[in-house]
This record gives structure tokens, C-alpha cells and sequence, in this order.
């Protein structure tokens, strides 16, 4: 099959301003496999599935060889086989237990939040609550102290800033550049601290690990750094759009509040129809044949989740949410390198919901929300809502 060569400005030319799925039709019409300028596109469910399921044709780590040099972010920058290695240790300390012993904390954190405004009539989302509320739920599993958030969030702000875990090999800004050694100083000193004196937390437990299990100090900075890169902007983004549909659909909403079950499937068709990462990037390690189209070694890929997730198997329109459907989704990701926080991600935005209509169950749109389309992640820079006081 013939390689389609479009332009450089091709993906970023999309029609943002029609909505979500206009940019999908727009992304995915091209075909399959296409190159625009010197990056590789694959949009097809099929293509992107294969690509996650064969890590050693397209590979993350290569993906982060322009910053692995100065921090390398782990795991996702650790291709087979030392990636089981980390996922070993790491995967129960993020799983479904671990959250259940976190969620106390995180839905105390997350009402506390709420009740700052819900007096108020009004708040914005975004600005009150979703910017918020995922780093302090990092603070917690890394076991950081929560006075520090408001300097922890002016850091993750200069940081991640039209920017993320996908686009962090361009070269940095001088904020970005003054953040990360900041930050990287200060978790440095947390990680000395926890040495002479370990908690219940996640550092703490890492830092306990023995013998061929121990890890060195660059990688829990490595691991601490993919947090704030892929774990906060992108839970942000998650909170401010399902927090937009359900002001937009007051029947869906008055489902939820019914019946606080059919959250989970929410949060899931939210997630497929509307995750925060696009895309993520691999590298080819040989010639591969994706789709009819032959991608050469060395080439640098985009797995376009966001076309994706509308292709996924399902009976009813794929773009629409449809909460009897059966979960299923590449928002997080798949095979090896399967979001490491998903679990965290999941726990954070269903306690979300639960408080928010806990203390405000009515609610509209008071201004116009506006949608970020960076590099990186896909978020609201704002959302702003009004309701009853008193509620």
C-alpha cells in the first residue's frame, strides 16, 4: 500500500473549535497509517491494539530517549525486560486494595474541597477543584506533607503547562527548566527524610525494598517525576469533562445521583469519548507492516487513542455515551505499559462525582467553558458553574 504524506501541520490543523468528534473524523479520515511531516499516525482500533500489544516493533522507552539522559521516567521509559521488574513492585501498590485503604483521606480531601464553594453558588471546576484535588491525592500515596500543596502546585503548574508526558522531549522553557530542578530538589529531600524516618506510603515502601528489588534514588525520582507529568493534568482534564457532561445533561446527572452505581460506567464512556491523552508516542525498533503500510525502523509513532476508543467493539453509536454498554476503552492505555495510576485515576474521579452531588446536585454551565488543546493533554482551562446555596 502506498504511505499517505501529509503535511507537518496536518494533525494540528484539525477542526478543535467543531468539538471532540469532528477532531476524531478529521484525524481518522486520512486512513489508517499515515506520516505527516516526520511523525507516524496510527488511528485504527485494530492498529493501535497491535501496536500496544508488540512493545519490542514499538518502543516507549525509546519514546524518552531525548530526557532519559537527565531523569528516566519510570516505568514507562523501561522497555522488556526489566519493565515487569517495575511493574512487580509497583502494580500493587497502585491497585484496587491500596486505593481502598486510601479513600478516607481522598474523599475528605475532595469534600473538603467542595465545601470551600458550595456555599458560594458558584465556582469554576477547574481552578477549585480539578487542579487541585489530583495532586493532593499524590501527596497522599507518596506520603508528602499536605502544607506543601500550595508549592507543590505552583511547581506542577510551571511544569506541565502546555505540555506532558507525551511532548516532554521539546525543548523546555526556562519556568519549566526552574520548576524541575526545584521540584527535583525537593523531592530529593523527602526521599532522605523518609530514609531516616519511613511511613505508610508509597516512597516509604519502595525505599524498604531489599537486594536485587532496591531501587536507587534517581529511579523514585524518575518514578515521582511520571506522576506529575502523566498523572495530574491528565486527571484535571478527566474531572473538568465529566463534570461538563453531566452540567450539560441534566438527565444523566439525576441518574447518577438515583443511582451512584451507574457512576463507574460513566466515568468510563467519559473517559473513552473524551480522555485527556490523544495520543502517545512509541518508537520502531524494526520495518513493521501495519494496516497494508509498511512503518520503517527507527520511526517515531503516535498511537492515536482517540480515534481509538470510537472504533472500540460495542453495539450501540460509538459516540455517544451509552451507560448498559460493557466498559472498554484505550484511554489508559494497553498491554505492557498500561496506565500505572489507573486505578488511583478511576478512585479520584468517581469520589469526585459522589461529593459533588453529595453537597450540590444542581448545577448549570454559568459562562462558556473553554477547552485546552495543547501539545500534550486535552483539558478545560475553565468551568465555571452556578447553583443553589443551601442545597
Amino acid at each position: 500500500m502506498t504511505t499517505v504524506d501529509l503535511p507537518a501541520s496536518y494533525y494540528d490543523d484539525a477542526p478543535m473549535l467543531d468539538g471532540r468528534a469532528a477532531v476524531c473524523d478529521y484525524w481518522r479520515q486520512a486512513g489508517d497509517v499515515y506520516r505527516a511531516g516526520d511523525l507516524w499516525y496510527i488511528t485504527s482500533f485494530e492498529g493501535v491494539r497491535y501496536a500496544q500489544k508488540h512493545p519490542e516493533l514499538f518502543s516507549s522507552a525509546h519514546a524518552f530517549d531525548a530526557i532519559s539522559a537527565a531523569i528516566k521516567l519510570i516505568p514507562i521509559a523501561v522497555d522488556p525486560p526489566q519493565h515487569v521488574n517495575y511493574r512487580r513492585i509497583l502494580d500493587p501498590m497502585l491497585g484496587p486494595k491500596r486505593m481502598d485503604q486510601l479513600e478516607y483521606d481522598l474523599r475528605a480531601q475532595v469534600r473538603a474541597h467542595i465545601d470551600a464553594f458550595a456555599d458560594k453558588g458558584k465556582c469554576d471546576v477547574v481552578s477549585d477543584l480539578a487542579v487541585k484535588f489530583p495532586t493532593q491525592a499524590i501527596l497522599t500515596l507518596f506520603g508528602l506533607p499536605q502544607e506543601d500543596l500550595p508549592q507543590f502546585l505552583d511547581w506542577v503548574a510551571g511544569l506541565i503547562k502546555n505540555t506532558s508526558v507525551n511532548s516532554i522531549a521539546d525543548v523546555p522553557t526556562e519556568r519549566q527548566i526552574e520548576c524541575s530542578l526545584q521540584l527535583f530538589g525537593y523531592l530529593q529531600d523527602q526521599i532522605t527524610r523518609k530514609r531516616a524516618r519511613p511511613g505508610d506510603d508509597m516512597l516509604s515502601n519502595i525505599l524498604a525494598l531489599s537486594g536485587d528489588d532496591a531501587w536507587t534514588d534517581a529511579e523514585l525520582l524518575g518514578l515521582c517525576f511520571l506522576f506529575v507529568l502523566a498523572g495530574l493534568d491528565t486527571v484535571t482534564g478527566a474531572i473538568g469533562f465529566c463534570m461538563l457532561n453531566l452540567a450539560l445533561d441534566s438527565a444523566q446527572r439525576a441518574r447518577l445521583i438515583e443511582n451512584p452505581a451507574l457512576i463507574a460506567p460513566f466515568v468510563e464512556e467519559v473517559l473513552r469519548l473524551e480522555g485527556p491523552v490523544p495520543v502517545v508516542p512509541r518508537v520502531t525498533t524494526a520495518d513493521v507492516e501495519v494496516a497494508g503500510t509498511v512503518v520503517p525502523a527507527g520511526a517515531r509513532v503516535l498511537l492515536v487513542l482517540a480515534t481509538a476508543n470510537r472504533e472500540v467493539p460495542r453495539s450501540s453509536d460509538p459516540h455517544q455515551i451509552d451507560l448498559a454498554e460493557k466498559a472498554g476503552h484505550l484511554a489508559f492505555g494497553g498491554g505492557i505499559h498500561r496506565c500505572l495510576g489507573s486505578h488511583l485515576a478511576r478512585r479520584e474521579l468517581r469520589l469526585t462525582i459522589e461529593e459533588f452531588h453529595s453537597r450540590i446536585p444542581e448545577y448549570r454551565i454559568a459562562g462558556t467553558p473553554t477547552v485546552a488543546w495543547p501539545a500534550g493533554t486535552i483539558h478545560l482551562q475553565s468551568l465555571p458553574l452556578e447553583f443553589p446555596t443551601g442545597s
